[in-house]
C-alpha cells in the first residue's frame, strides 16, 4: 500500500483559508518574513503555501503567526512555532511547506469591542 500522510497523522486536519506571517532566518541567518495563506490546520500542525521554498527546508525551525476571522466583536491571532517537517510542490509555481508545531498555539491581541 502506498504512503498516504493521513493515514500517519495524529490529529484530523481541517482545510482553512486564513491568512498568516511566517518568520524565521535562512540558510546565511539573514531574519526574513513571508505573509502567505494557510491551507490546513490541526492539534499539531499546519500547512501554508510559499512561493520562496528558497527560504525553508526539512527541519528548520519557524514562528507563525496567523490571523483569526472575527467580523465586529473579536480580533485575535495566534501565534506558534514549529519545524518544517515536510515541502511538496503545488500548482502555479507554489509550494506546500508542512510544519509540525513545537508547541500549543497562544491567542493574542485578542479584542471584545463589546467590553
Amino acid at each position: 500500500m502506498p504512503f498516504n500522510r493521513e493515514n500517519h497523522r495524529e490529529f484530523k486536519r481541517y482545510s482553512v483559508s486564513l491568512n498568516a506571517e511566517v518568520t524565521s532566518l535562512d540558510e546565511l541567518a539573514n531574519s526574513y518574513s513571508e505573509t502567505t495563506v494557510l491551507k490546513d490546520i490541526s492539534g499539531g500542525g499546519a500547512s501554508f503555501a510559499t512561493t520562496r521554498p528558497d527560504h525553508y527546508s526539512v527541519g528548520q525551525t519557524v514562528d507563525i503567526t496567523i490571523q483569526l476571522p472575527g467580523g465586529s466583536s473579536l480580533s485575535a491571532k495566534i501565534k506558534g512555532a514549529g519545524k518544517v517537517a515536510w515541502m511538496g510542490e503545488l500548482e502555479e509555481g507554489e509550494t506546500t511547506v508542512g510544519l509540525c508545531m513545537n508547541d500549543l498555539l497562544v491567542f493574542d491581541n485578542i479584542a471584545d469591542e463589546n467590553d
